[in-house]
């Protein structure tokens, strides 16, 4: 007696030609679904924009031959900003400053 849960038949040469057509075709649907999705859909799109970049980034950094004297140079940055922040003084005297919602009188 076989413990195996399935019977050890041999299987039918019809069957398996049966078999590779079924495979073709969830193979076909899948891809063509795909190939809808992405013609249909921007954000599908959009993240295979995304993909791409990474994947051209990623295969650049891997084959980039001149890594290493990138590496030994130094980078010179500004150690300032370029545009200043302007400083906002508070107001002189011993009032708060009006801000343009009550009336020139100040009163409500």
């Amino acid at each position: 007696m076989s413990i195996s849960p399935f019977s050890t038949r041999p299987a039918a040469p019809g069957g398996e030609s049966r078999r590779t057509r079924l495979a073709l075709a969830i193979a076909t649907v899948g891809i063509a679904a795909t190939l809808l999705a992405y013609a249909l859909s921007p954000g599908v799109r959009h993240a295979v924009s995304h993909a791409e970049h990474s994947v051209n980034h990623a295969v650049s950094h891997a084959l980039d031959r001149d890594k290493d004297k990138k590496a030994a140079k130094p980078l010179v940055h500004p150690v300032r900003p370029v545009h200043p922040v302007p400083r906002i003084q508070p107001p002189r005297g011993g009032q708060p400053a009006r801000t343009g919602t009550q009336g020139a009188t100040g009163g409500g």
